[in-house]
């Protein structure tokens, strides 16, 4: 890896402040824009994903470009995503010296991202949980390292029974390795934000686990985790209609797995279970 250059917090903290007030930018919380001026925060970031230079980075939410500009020193090419189109015309100014970084005017959620080697971005935390989502079920690379608000990247790395546990944790474990790097400090960023950050580590699945029908998995998923802190028998009954269980069925799912055990306590792989005996259900009726 090249030697980054970074300047001082400070100076990422004056040139921050002359970026904002040079093109009249009032950050938008609606957004979740808190600009980074952390030159500790760019170095982990960088150095978690094992930036090489023949990387193709995709960068979500690029901002005033500062984490953008070191990507681009140390990668093949830079593909920076911004929603903002005041955002946008300042990310083609600072970045004009770059002709390794592509600036994409638009929606991350609504653009099909190209296939990249690594994601490393500094999320906005408003659209934390369908931008995830949409990074592990459609996205292609190899290693994505992301801030994430620190009680939403809890949730992604969380243990059955805990509070953060959930549909988004269930998710996060079929698609890849998730691990919780450190927390960061709001000082992080300008402004500064309400609450803690964290970055994350995401690293796709080369085995998942085995269930007959995705589609259906993440359904008996989203549907049993409305009625969390009951027991699997008593939520199957409420939700049973909507997942199409029979009496049947619940009396197989009975023989591999407690029905008393609450659907907070499920493993993923017993939501894999669950999910495979309706869909065998679902073939021979």
């Amino acid at each position: 890896m090249i030697d980054l250059q970074l300047p001082s917090r400070r100076e990422l903290v004056h040139e921050t402040l002359r970026l904002i007030r040079r093109y009249h930018i009032k950050p938008k919380r609606s957004l979740g824009q808190n600009f980074v001026v952390d030159p500790n925060l760019i170095r982990d970031l960088i150095m978690a994903a094992d930036l090489r230079a023949h990387d193709v980075v995709l960068e979500i939410g690029a901002g005033l470009g500062t984490l953008t500009r070191y990507l681009a020193r140390c990668s093949r090419k830079v593909i920076a995503i911004e929603v903002d189109r005041r955002l946008v015309r300042v990310l083609r100014d600072v970045l004009r010296e770059y002709d390794n970084v592509e600036v994409i005017e638009g929606d991350a959620l609504d653009i099909k991202w190209p296939s990249v080697d690594k994601v490393i971005s500094n999320i906005p935390y408003s659209i934390s949980s369908p931008i995830t989502e949409k990074l592990l079920s459609e996205g292609k690379f190899h290693t994505a390292v992301l801030t994430y608000q620190l009680e939403f990247a809890r949730r992604l790395c969380a243990k059955p029974g805990s509070d953060d546990y959930g549909r988004i944790t269930i998710l996060a474990y079929y698609y890849a390795e998730v691990e919780l790097l450190r927390v960061v400090p709001r000082e992080s960023f300008i402004p500064r934000p309400e609450v803690l950050s964290a970055i994350v580590r995401m690293v796709p699945k080369r085995i998942r686990l085995q269930v007959a029908d995705e589609e259906l998995f993440f359904r008996v998923v989203r549907e049993l985790f409305t009625q969390r802190g009951r027991t699997l028998r008593k939520a199957l009954k409420v939700v049973g209609r909507r997942l199409g269980v029979e009496e049947c069925v619940m009396t197989r799912i009975g023989e591999v797995i407690d029905l008393r055990t609450r659907v907070e306590h499920l493993r993923p792989e017993d939501f894999a279970v669950i999910a495979n005996i309706i869909a065998e259900q679902e073939l021979h009726s």
